[in-house]
């Protein structure tokens, strides 16, 4: 019996060591690019306006969301982010659809936690499999809590799903531009990176300049690019040597096919496992509480276990938690102020300007904008009361936290992982 409890035992001190929540203080080392920022921004406030333009500013929320492609394969070569962007796109437009109609077939309360877990499940997996990294299934849980905004008849879902299309489309569009004019700029970040890392001796290192490869094999794999890394191929060899490395000829191109293929067998069950049954539990116990947001819980608990071990997965669940909470104060007297569409649809950019800056430093203090900007975006329909949106928000958040934490105790992280 001791054999048995053992593993559940170990998760358990695991997860309530004490240092986590110094952890969480603590600020992350991080290269964020501004570019990467400006681009995801550029996109929701194009988003916004076309939905202006046409005369249909309700629909402006829904463009926005699609326009959250942007947050993807924000580092990858272009051909590569590219696929990733429509795949991911075309992810988001499938799921707003999907519960636009559900939520106009009458499913609630329960129904809700029910598909947000399963898509939560999916998309776990899809990001997993294609390697997109952050935001991972988070924004597509969003999304289904999105299609449930508001009262949506079926008349209503040809325009929420062309609205996200075309956020999307523009996402597309914006993140993929930089290649007329610098076809090698994804590969310029990789190389500064690896260069960085091997002056100030990262353990890292070697990692980043494989990662560097990896990049200008597909931006040097087309005429314009060849002449453009040209320089920077010769600068990796050098960075290989530095490293005690054989310089060696760039690997082949790697496309996102390539990455299922390798990817597709390393499925982690145990965590989909994991994200399954939290979105389950943290679903249905918001619909006990009578919360019409059941898919912000579902969020929490899929956000919380992105982590890569169970002691940043609790990390995450402490400041997503408290970042929510003080994220939702801040947006309270926003909300009840009842500003202008063109006020709230430039908050709206600016936060996830700043949100993009600061996710990848400290998670907790993204939570002070991602909050505010959430709640905004869904406000731009004009839908839901600003109090119970802002309380929803919160509780949802913690309740998905906590579950997600105690679900690494019922399931727990297998020791290779």
């Amino acid at each position: 019996m001791t054999t048995t409890l053992a593993p559940y035992a170990g998760a358990a001190r695991a997860v309530l060591d004490p240092a986590h929540l110094r952890d969480a203080l603590r600020p992350a080392r991080a290269d964020t690019t501004l570019a990467a920022a400006a681009r995801c921004a550029a996109a929701v406030a194009l988003a916004i306006l076309a939905c202006v333009a046409v005369g249909h500013r309700e629909l402006s929320g829904f463009a926005s969301l699609g326009a959250l492609t942007s947050l993807y394969g924000r580092w990858e070569p272009y051909r590569r982010r590219a696929g990733l962007l429509a795949t991911m796109g075309l992810v988001l437009v499938a799921v707003i659809t999907l519960s636009t109609v559900a939520a106009a077939e009458g499913v609630g309360g329960a129904g809700i936690g029910v598909l947000a877990a399963l898509v939560a499940t999916g998309a776990t997996f899809l990001c997993a499999v294609l390697g997109t990294g952050a935001p991972g299934a988070t924004i597509v849980v969003f999304a289904v809590g999105a299609g449930f905004a508001g009262s949506p008849g079926l008349g209503d879902v040809p325009d929420r799903a062309l609205a996200a299309a075309v956020g999307a489309a523009l996402a597309w569009a914006v993140c993929c531009s930089g290649w007329l004019l610098y076809p090698a700029g994804p590969a310029r970040v990789a190389v500064r990176r690896a260069a960085r890392a091997v002056d100030v001796g990262s353990p890292r290192a070697s990692e980043l300049v494989d990662r560097a490869r990896d990049v200008l094999a597909d931006d040097a794999s087309h005429a314009r690019g060849t002449r453009a890394t040209a320089p920077l191929v010769a600068l990796v060899a050098e960075l290989e040597t530095t490293l005690g490395r054989i310089p060696a000829p760039l690997p082949a191109r790697r496309t996102v096919r390539d990455t299922l293929r390798v990817e597709l067998p390393r499925t982690d069950r145990r965590g989909l496992a994991r994200v399954l049954g939290a979105g389950l539990v943290s679903g249905g116990l918001a619909a006990a509480t009578g919360s019409h947001h059941g898919a912000w819980a579902v969020m929490g608990s899929t956000a919380t276990l992105q982590g890569t071990s169970t002691a940043h997965s609790v990390t995450r669940g402490l400041q997503r938690a408290a970042g929510t909470a003080v994220g939702a104060l801040l947006a309270w007297p926003l909300l009840e102020a009842h500003l202008p569409f063109a006020a709230v649809a430039a908050l709206v950019v600016v936060l996830q300007l700043v949100t993009e800056i600061v996710v990848m430093r400290h998670y907790g203090l993204a939570m002070l904008t991602i909050t505010p900007m959430a709640l905004l975006m869904t406000s731009l329909g004009g839908i839901s009361d600003p109090t119970t949106l802002a309380v929803d928000r919160v509780v949802g958040t913690a309740l998905g936290a906590v579950v997600a934490v105690v679900a690494l105790v019922v399931v727990p992280v297998a020791a290779r992982d």
